[in-house]
C-alpha cells in the first residue's frame, strides 16, 4: 500500500513538472516575439503588434475630407496599442468613390505566419484603383515634429505572381516618409523591361505638385532575390540629417538590400510617416504582420534582428 502511494505522488510530481515546463516554454515563445536589445544598443521599443491582441478595424469613414480613413484599435493597453502616435495615425484609403469596398479593404485574417504556425495577420486588398495614386497607407501625422531616426519591422508576404502583376517596368512602395515642402524618402521593389524584379531606394521631392522633379540620390539592388509567395522579415532604419551621417538601410530576411549613407534632410521636418503601405502600378494585395518600431537599432548598430 505504502509503494502504491508513494508511485502514485512520484506520477503527479512528473505530470506537474510537463505542465510547467510546456507552460514555460509557451511563455518563452511569446516573450522572444520581442528582441532583446543587443547590449551596445540603448533602443527603446515603441510599438509592437502581431495583430492577436484583440485588435479590431473599425468602419472606413471620410473624417470630412474627399477620401476615405479607417482606424484600428487594440483593447489592451501596452505596445500593442493602436493607433500609434495617440490618435495622429490612420490607414488612409486614397478613393473619392462612395463605395470604397469596391476598390479598397483591409481585413484581419488567419493565416500560416513567418513562422509557419497559424496567426492572424493584416491582408491589404486593392480591388481596382481609382487613379495611378490609389494606395492604403498605413499614415502617421508627426505635426511638422522631426523625427530624427526610426527602425521599422515588419512581416509582408506579397503574390506569388508579383512579376507578371506588375508586368515590365512596374513598381510597389515599400515605405515612405515625407516632409511638408521638400523631400521625400521612398523604399521599393521594381520590374525591368524583362519583368525581373529588384530593390530601389531614393530620396527626391516628390511632395508638393506641380514643382520640377529632382532625385537626390537613390541606390538599387539587382543581386537579392525578391520573396514571393511566401513571408519575408523587412527590417527599414533610416536616420535624418543635412550632413554626411544621414543612413538610409533596407535588408530582406537579414540580407543587405540598400545601404545609402549621406544627407537624408533639406530644410523642412517630417510631416508623415508611411510605415508600411499597399502602393503599386496596379491593384493587388498583400499580408503584413509582426510590426515593430524602435527609436535605434535593436540588435546592434547595422545588424539585423533576423
Amino acid at each position: 500500500m505504502r509503494t502504491f502511494f508513494i508511485i502514485l505522488v512520484l506520477i503527479s510530481l512528473l505530470l506537474i513538472t510537463l505542465i510547467f515546463i510546456k507552460t514555460f516554454k509557451e511563455n518563452s515563445n511569446i516573450s522572444s516575439d520581442i528582441p532583446i536589445p543587443h547590449q551596445n544598443s540603448s533602443a527603446n521599443l515603441l510599438f509592437k503588434t502581431s495583430f492577436e491582441d484583440e485588435v479590431s478595424l473599425l468602419v472606413p469613414n471620410r473624417k470630412g475630407s474627399e477620401i476615405w480613413w479607417q482606424d484600428i484599435r487594440c483593447s489592451k493597453n501596452n505596445y500593442s496599442q493602436w493607433p500609434i502616435e495617440k490618435g495622429n495615425a490612420s490607414f488612409q484609403m486614397i478613393v473619392n468613390k462612395n463605395n470604397i469596398h469596391d476598390y479598397i479593404e483591409n481585413k484581419i485574417e488567419s493565416t500560416i505566419g513567418i513562422h509557419n504556425q497559424e496567426t492572424k495577420a493584416l491582408h491589404q486588398i486593392i480591388k481596382k484603383k481609382e487613379h495611378e495614386w490609389t494606395q492604403v497607407p498605413y499614415r502617421i501625422d508627426t505635426h511638422d515634429k522631426e523625427e530624427k531616426q526610426l527602425y521599422i519591422r515588419y512581416s509582408l508576404k506579397l503574390p506569388k505572381n508579383l512579376s507578371e502583376l506588375l508586368g515590365k517596368e512596374g513598381w510597389l512602395v515599400l515605405s515612405e516618409y515625407k516632409t511638408v515642402s521638400d523631400y521625400r524618402l521612398a523604399l521599393y521593389i521594381y520590374t525591368d523591361k524583362n519583368k525581373k524584379l529588384y530593390w530601389y531606394a531614393h530620396g527626391d521631392n516628390v511632395v508638393l505638385d506641380d514643382v520640377p522633379y529632382k532625385e537626390y540620390w537613390y541606390r538599387e539592388n539587382r543581386e537579392v532575390p525578391v520573396p514571393v509567395g511566401k513571408w519575408m522579415d523587412v527590417e527599414i532604419f533610416w536616420k535624418r540629417s543635412s550632413k554626411e551621417d544621414g543612413k538610409v538601410w533596407l535588408t530582406i530576411d537579414g540580407k543587405t538590400v540598400i545601404d545609402y549613407n549621406g544627407t537624408t534632410k533639406l530644410i523642412d521636418p517630417i510631416r508623415i510617416i508611411m510605415l508600411f503601405t499597399n502602393y503599386a502600378s496596379v491593384p493587388l494585395d498583400q499580408w503584413i504582420d509582426n510590426i515593430e518600431v524602435w527609436d535605434d537599432f535593436p540588435c546592434g548598430t547595422n545588424k539585423s534582428c533576423h
